[in-house]
């Protein structure tokens, strides 16, 4: 300890000299420090390196000249004024100007034993301020960061207490349900949000532990089933009319929060938005709410005893703490007894005493420890049933004082209420342990990293969903294993880094992920992982990042889901309705396409090959004597050689040529960018194919069957209606002119035919 004695402003006499350095040496002999030194100077910084420092003067007003200027600048150490003047206004001069204590100068000296008090009393009320500090601020950032990971979340929730009122509605809740925080935190109408007329929630049916009794009765067939992923909690879904435009089904997780021992003192419920699921298998994220805790602490209280174990001084924070006025405690020696309610010695008993580490360890063993600031003082907490109504936690530190001669004529013992703090630290405790309820509670796969990059939460969706425990991930930065076969960032590195989009679209491409519509700052994306299951998993993710009180970013969430079967039931629909398609513009028996198919794609075709100039032909086809055929060997016979018709016009086509069964026995084929020369050598290859066709209408019977076709080209201007017709007297000539035939019309030989 640094304690420096100075006579501010003062010359440097011998005799002057000679006090300061025997104040200084007393208070060095008292308290074991090294660094006391003694001084006539200004002030100015040199007061800056020192623990304490003593002002000794005669004048207050004086000492408060030099005392101002620096006050004023700050950074000052807690400083002790000793003057001569014995008045209330000096005394309370100095106190106003920011001077600790103030100790009158007697001729009889007997300041200089109330200076290592002073001292004492001094050194535990700044430290007890220092503490309380660290403590603010160590909760007010650990409240942020809760508040962060909840609010952080795109996951709707609510959070009721075991009254059934709401004591969180994030905004992910008020985005999903149209109602604001404000106008349901609070109340017991969660129930609004969801339903027309007042019954529980599922969150509500946990809280009463009537999910076997009452859960049918609301939710009937729909069912509340228990969550795999966690004990205690239950899901459902279900349609609520209420929400949106034409109502929206839910996916809905309830589960119970509970205190230390166990007891239910909340639920916190999920609500995701599974109407595209039910409909593509697409679901949207549920997660996180946040708590609140509250520390406060108390003023020093102090006592003195003397050789005797005599209380001589009992300050008023003494009174309040420990509800013994100074009058019926100075002079006696009952403090065990106020105290502990049995005869044992206090701390200050035992320091005065100079008793050895055991005989402390005997009274107080694994609760003491020696003061990191001043040599031979002892610290202890413990816990004084009988202070209050329920008992008090006590922060106290014991020191001896001593004469001229090093010789113990007292102690003196500072006590400081940390009941607060105490209950603060278990109420942080309890957050942590409530936080690791709503996370874990979630059926939302979910981790946390902290602003190292190191994983603090990773919840056991989290675990069931990547096969890594958390005792495996936390404290690691190795979250890329669970999706990636080499390092690399995930989401919420990249989020936490506040990387820009183009590295972002690095990792994930620029169509897999967009920003988040909830969370400033937020993204999601989705993609395929090769490495999750037997045959890769598709998986939804979004990560948001976690800011301190200051808004400066320190750690990051993300929520993970699989989205595989969604993505399978996608594929399928996209299958299913290409079949579909495919079935509305076929023909069934013969496998081209059909009449209503023709009559679009004749009309796309004129229309392209108008807009280009391109060439466009027509072949119309018949079967000769199909009627005949029909009448003499059935009408299933006569489905094979239509058959087999709609097999020669297949293989003889190119590939952007398209055949379709324009009615009965009549075929049409399309020859896009295709002249008249090559439209008959394509007719030719249909014609002979065809012809050389046997067809089996009976046992050792086989009969060759042929075909009439017309071939014309597109006149630009023309109707469909005039194209087809031109083509088809074509057949009709190739039938005159004696059937099994190709005729070829050219339109602007003959425009008239």
């Amino acid at each position: 300890m640094r304690i420096l004695v100075i006579a501010p402003g003062a010359q440097a006499p011998a005799q002057l000299l000679t006090t300061l350095q025997m104040v200084a040496g007393k208070v060095a002999s008292v308290f074991s420090a090294p660094d006391t030194g003694a001084a006539c100077a200004e002030l100015d910084n040199a007061l800056f390196p020192f623990d304490l420092c003593i002002l000794y003067n005669d004048s207050a007003t004086h000492l408060l000249h030099q005392f101002h200027p620096l006050a004023a600048r700050g950074d000052l150490p807690p400083t002790i004024a000793v003057c001569t003047e014995n008045t209330a206004e000096a005394a309370t001069m100095l106190f106003k100007a920011g001077i600790e204590d103030y100790v009158v100068r007697d001729e009889a000296k007997e300041w200089l034993r109330q200076l290592p008090e002073a001292i004492s009393i001094v050194n535990a009320r700044h430290h007890a301020r220092s503490f309380r500090s660290q403590l603010d601020n160590s909760v007010r950032d650990s409240e942020q960061r809760l508040s962060q990971i909840v609010e952080g979340s795109s996951v709707a929730m609510f959070v009721i207490d075991d009254e059934h009122r709401v004591t969180h509605w994030n905004r992910a809740c008020e985005i999903l349900t149209g109602i604001a925080t404000t106008d349901v935190v609070g109340t017991t109408r969660q129930w609004r949000a969801f339903y027309p007329n007042e019954r529980p929630c599922l969150a509500d049916l946990i809280v009463d532990n009537a999910i076997e009794k009452m859960g049918g009765q609301y939710y009937g067939d729909k069912g509340i089933r228990s969550s795999a992923v966690l004990a205690g909690t239950y899901e459902a879904e279900d349609f609520f009319p209420k929400i949106g435009e034409s109502g929206r089904w839910l996916y809905f997780t309830a589960a119970p929060l509970r205190d230390s021992r166990g007891h239910i003192v909340g639920a916190i419920e999920t609500l995701q938005d599974i109407t595209d699921q039910r409909q593509t298998q697409e679901s949207l994220r549920a997660q996180q709410t946040l708590l609140r805790q509250i520390i406060e602490c108390n003023s020093v209280a102090t006592f003195v005893i003397n050789e005797q174990h005599q209380v001589t001084h009992w300050n008023k924070a003494c009174e309040v703490l420990l509800g013994k006025s100074a009058g019926d405690t100075i002079g006696t020696r009952r403090l065990a007894n106020d105290i502990y309610a049995e005869d044992r010695p206090v701390l200050a008993d035992l320091i005065l005493d100079n008793a050895d580490e055991a005989e402390i360890a005997r009274y107080y063993d694994g609760r003491y420890r020696r003061s990191p600031i001043v040599d031979d003082v002892i610290e202890v907490d413990d816990f004084f049933p009988t202070l209050g109504a329920n008992g008090r936690w006590i922060h106290f530190a014991a020191a001896p004082l001593q004469d001229d001669t090093g010789r113990r004529i007292g102690a003196i013992e500072t006590l400081i209420d940390i009941t607060e703090r105490k209950r603060a630290e278990e109420r942080l405790k309890e957050s942590e342990r409530h936080l690791a309820q709503i996370i874990d509670g979630s059926a939302v796969a979910t981790f946390v990293i902290d602003e190292q990059h190191r994983v603090t939460h990773w919840n056991q969706a989290c675990a069931t969903l990547t096969g890594l425990p958390a005792n495996e991930m936390i404290g690691t930065n190795h979250q890329w294993r669970a999706f990636y076969p080499q390092e690399r960032p995930c989401m919420a590195d990249l989020v936490l880094d506040g990387a820009m989009e183009d590295r972002v679209a690095q990792y994930y491409g620029e169509k897999k992920y967009h920003r988040s519509q909830i969370v400033s700052g937020g993204y999601e994306a989705q993609d395929f992982f090769p490495n999750f299951g037997s045959s890769g998993r598709w998986l939804y993710f979004t990560a948001a990042p976690i800011r301190n009180a200051e808004g400066r970013i320190v750690g990051a969430i993300e929520t993970l889901q699989d989205i595989t079967e969604q993505k399978r039931a996608e594929d399928n629909l996209r299958q299913s309705e290409e079949r579909y398609r495919l079935l509305s513009i076929t023909d069934g028996m013969t496998g081209l396409y059909n009449a209503r198919f023709f009559a679009q794609r004749l009309r796309e075709e004129m229309d392209r090959a108008q807009r280009y100039q391109n060439s466009l032909a027509l072949m119309v086809l018949d079967v000769d004597n199909f009627k005949r055929f029909n009448d003499t060997w059935g009408h299933v016979q006569g489905d094979q050689v239509l058959i087999r018709l709609g097999e020669c016009i297949t293989q003889s086509l190119r590939r952007t040529d398209q055949g379709f069964r324009y009615g009965g026995e009549e075929f049409v084929v399309l020859l896009p960018e295709t002249n008249l020369s090559d439209a008959e050598a394509a007719a030719e290859r249909v014609r002979t194919m065809f012809a050389d066709s046997e067809i089996s209408p009976a046992a050792n019977v086989f009969i060759r069957c042929t075909v009439s076709i017309g071939v014309t080209m597109f006149n630009v201007g023309e109707s469909p209606k005039d194209f087809v017709a031109r083509a088809d007297s074509g057949t009709y000539a190739a039938k005159r002119k004696g059937k099994n035939s190709v005729v070829v019309i050219n339109p602007l030989a003959d425009p008239q035919i």
